[in-house]
């Protein structure tokens, strides 16, 4: 089967990671590969635009170690893409690229959303004071 060649020097430190791969791999475990790169690029930068909550000065401890893992889990993720376009061929890094567009887009979405029911919900009257 053909499949694009990979970098000689980071090959070898992936068949030591990963022994029988890319040898042994089939078509459908190459698509596979790329839809992980993809959704784990998607999860990162959806991590790294989601809106952190509002909370008042007795939970705002709670708010920033929230905030402190879910940063440390969007830099696991990113280091853990860029090991996987480093060690493979162009085609993930358009993989990644695309998951980093979706996932921007998607956190917009949200954001926008979230901004519109609080609007509707503080300025529509649904709450009187």
């Amino acid at each position: 089967m053909g499949f694009p060649s990979f970098s000689s020097f980071w090959n070898s430190y992936l068949m030591k990671l990963l022994p029988g791969w890319p040898e042994y791999q089939t078509l459908s475990d190459y698509y596979f590969s790329l839809l992980l790169v993809f959704l784990l690029t998607f999860t990162a930068e959806f991590c790294s635009n989601y809106p952190i909550s509002r909370q008042n000065d007795d939970r705002r401890v709670t708010a920033l170690g929230g905030a402190a893992a879910l940063r440390g889990l969007k830099m696991f993720m990113t280091y853990l893409a860029i090991i996987a376009i480093i060690a493979t061929d162009f085609v993930f890094l358009l993989a990644a690229v695309g998951g980093h567009a979706a996932g921007n887009f998607a956190a917009g979405l949200y954001q926008y959303h979230i901004e519109q029911a609080e609007s509707t919900l503080y300025n529509g009257g649904y709450i009187f004071v």
